[in-house]
């Protein structure tokens, strides 16, 4: 939206330690150290960045990604893919295409 683009907006999502299962509410468990801090003028963008960090993370410790999964002792929802990302995509609220993301990485 023009009147909220026009603005220069910074969302910042803290990343330091991540959730790859069991959410909403913390499970030591399934808490990794991200050490993450993403920085972006567009919230869509940044979601689906986070969304695909969480997805990386569960296939390295051998779960499936987010929308293949299916309710466990752990999460009983059916469907955990946050598609609200999309959907504010798909409703011009930020860019949703990954090959349209504009992602930079900085090491410290």
């Amino acid at each position: 939206m023009p009147v909220i683009r026009n603005k220069t907006v910074l969302q910042i999502m803290d990343g330091i330690k991540g959730l790859y299962h069991g959410g909403p509410g913390a499970r030591p468990q399934f808490v990794w150290e991200h050490k993450t801090l993403y920085l972006a003028t567009d919230p869509v963008a940044m979601d689906h960045v986070g969304w695909r960090a969480i997805d990386a993370k569960r296939l390295s410790v051998g779960k499936k990604i987010l929308v293949e999964d299916t309710p466990d002792s752990f999460s009983r929802f059916t469907h955990r893919q946050p598609e609200h990302v999309e959907i504010a995509g798909a409703l011009g609220l930020g860019e949703w295409k990954w090959e349209k993301i504009d992602l930079r990485r900085v090491a410290l």
